[in-house]
């Protein structure tokens, strides 16, 4: 099975915080989506279920205990989303390749999305405490 994190454009912030051990993408909590007609873009922001081993400095004197990202899909070919009625959607995120594009699929009881874009990257990382 292919990591996710292969399919990201730069892996390196993840990598300098992870460094081999790549964070699941299963039971993550999604925090937001924000479509933007640059590119189109969807970005979505996400808690990730797992805490680095050796955090950065800042983080570990912060006590900080949950790692936030921001993945951003560029040139959205198509989206299929429905059920974004709760504030609360913890789902397993399926990120592939499929036809030269890069595919997403998550789908919980009530919440489910699918897109297809040409890139997706790792807009931001940051940790907080939760």
């Amino acid at each position: 099975m292919t990591n996710w994190i292969e399919f990201i454009v730069n892996s390196q912030p993840i990598k300098a915080i992870y460094g081999d051990c790549t964070p699941s993408l299963e039971n993550v909590e999604v925090y937001s989506i924000l479509f933007n007609r640059d590119g189109p873009t969807v970005s979505i922001k996400l808690n990730l279920n797992e805490y680095p081993v050796k955090p950065t400095k800042k983080w570990e004197v912060q006590k900080f205990n949950t790692v936030q990202i921001v993945l951003s899909f560029s040139e959205v070919k198509s989206i299929n989303m429905s059920g974004w009625v709760y504030t609360n959607y913890s789902m397993d995120l399926m990120v592939s390749k499929r036809n030269e594009l890069i595919s997403l699929s998550a789908k919980n009881n009530d919440f489910e999305i699918n897109l297809e874009s040409g890139f997706v990257d790792v807009d931001s990382i940051s940790a907080y405490l939760k």
